[in-house]
């Protein structure tokens, strides 16, 4: 499938949060989330994540996508659908068959999810480096509608 999406920092997410709960998204998720990236040769890359909850099991997350590591405010690409997995050693064995073998990155982050019918709200923020990350994502014509809404959020908070 394909993805459409608008990612880009920020300074704050509060006024994003605050957009979304205002808009009537509804918080999907909130979890603390370890990922790690490998890449292979195709220009592809595989994502394994690892949600952790504040109570109950983790859950263990592997998805494939487009390499992309431009810095362009939207990206259009492939991704898979994510595969939950329990099994460790099964999961490396076939990311190390099908060539991905290069890391190229892992994190700690916290994850925030609001929907709203096709419009998906991503915020995450990264424990180590302390960037604030925005993503919305879902069906282009939704996706653009409500990036020109926000646009510019940080420029009327700022003060």
């Amino acid at each position: 499938m394909m993805e459409y999406e608008y990612s880009f920092k920020v300074k704050s997410l509060k006024p994003y949060i605050e957009y979304c709960i205002k808009n009537g998204y509804e918080l999907k998720s909130d979890v603390k989330q370890m990922g790690r990236v490998l890449k292979a040769d195709n220009n592809t890359t595989a994502r394994i994540k690892v949600d952790l909850p504040k109570k109950g099991t983790p859950k263990k997350v592997l998805d494939f996508k487009d390499a992309d590591d431009s810095k362009a405010l939207i990206k259009e690409r492939r991704e898979t659908l994510p595969l939950v997995f329990e099994d460790d050693e099964a999961v490396e064995s076939i990311l190390e068959f099908l060539g991905y073998t290069k890391k190229d990155g892992s994190y700690i982050r916290r994850r925030r999810v609001f929907v709203k019918g096709n419009v998906i709200f991503e915020m995450d923020y990264y424990i180590k480096s302390r960037n604030k990350v925005m993503a919305i994502e879902g069906v282009k014509e939704d996706v653009d509608r409500v990036y020109e809404e926000i646009k510019d959020i940080e420029l009327k908070t700022e003060n």
